[in-house]
């Protein structure tokens, strides 16, 4: 008898028919041809960068549910990004999700890898809001992160590239 569940646990069908890569710098002009992307890391160490055919959006309920009902692995993280048509030039961290006790170094290696990211599509700024009560305004500027768009609320932030 087939297991199902495991069959169906790496169905991506926001990737389907698209190869991931395990490295940036060798897979450079892929990834900089890519709109929508969605990074995986564990224990520090970058698992894989997917393409995607549509953006992932997450809400604030998502949010709060992946904080009280942790179903990522213990050192995990994943974060989707998108380069939106409206706004040529900017990188936007649209979702990042991670394990209950997900290590400092892994949180920073996937910044790392957004920036590399950023770097490779000549975008000008990366913007996100941060919705988790986790996330500080310390831990953002320690990572080049400043309020943005004070207008729509205190959790918008945008690193500057140029």
């Amino acid at each position: 008898m087939l297991n199902f569940p495991s069959l169906l646990s790496n169905v991506r069908p926001a990737s389907f028919a698209l190869r991931p890569v395990h490295s940036v710098e060798e897979n450079a002009d892929k990834l900089r041809s890519w709109r929508y992307g969605e990074v995986e890391l564990t224990d520090g160490e970058l698992v894989a960068i997917y393409p995607r055919w549509w953006p992932r959006v997450g809400s604030q309920w998502e949010s709060y549910q992946d904080t009280y009902n942790r179903t990522l692995p213990v050192d995990f993280c994943r974060a989707y990004y998108a380069f939106p048509r409206r706004s040529p030039g900017f990188m936007s961290v649209l979702y990042a999700r991670s394990g209950p006790d997900t290590q400092y170094k892994t949180l920073l290696r996937a910044v790392s890898i957004m920036d590399e990211i950023a770097t490779l599509s000549n975008s000008n700024a990366i913007v996100c809001q941060m919705i988790s009560e986790r996330g500080t305004e310390r831990l953002m500027q320690r990572w080049g992160y400043v309020r943005h768009a004070t207008s729509l609320g205190d959790n918008h932030y945008i690193k500057r590239r140029r």
